[in-house]
């Protein structure tokens, strides 16, 4: 068995080495790549379906147009996800009279 400087065998419950693992680089910077990509993906998405509900809860658009073009640009469940944020705002400011 090669022994790697550094490397530490992995091994199954039989005790078998299936793979080999190391500790970090300590130059790599700590960066899960996936998740510094998510956060402006979510901003985007936060904004487009902010977008659609605003225009959904104006009385100055018609809402089969703003669901026709919001399903364009962001798809149908984001045009759900604005609605539902419409109806939840809506509820909350007829409690408010």
């Amino acid at each position: 068995m090669t022994v790697r400087a550094g490397w530490e065998p992995v091994t199954s419950a039989a005790g078998e080495t299936v793979g080999w693992m190391c500790a970090p680089d300590p130059d790599e910077p700590d960066v899960d790549y996936f998740e510094a990509d998510r956060l402006p993906k979510i901003r985007r998405r936060a904004d487009a379906v902010g977008e659609v509900a605003d225009a959904a809860a104006s009385p100055a658009f018609d809402l089969d147009a703003i669901c026709e073009a919001g399903e364009a640009r962001i798809g149908e469940a984001g045009v759900d996800a604005a609605l539902g944020v419409v109806a939840e705002l809506q509820q909350v400011e007829m409690l408010r009279w």
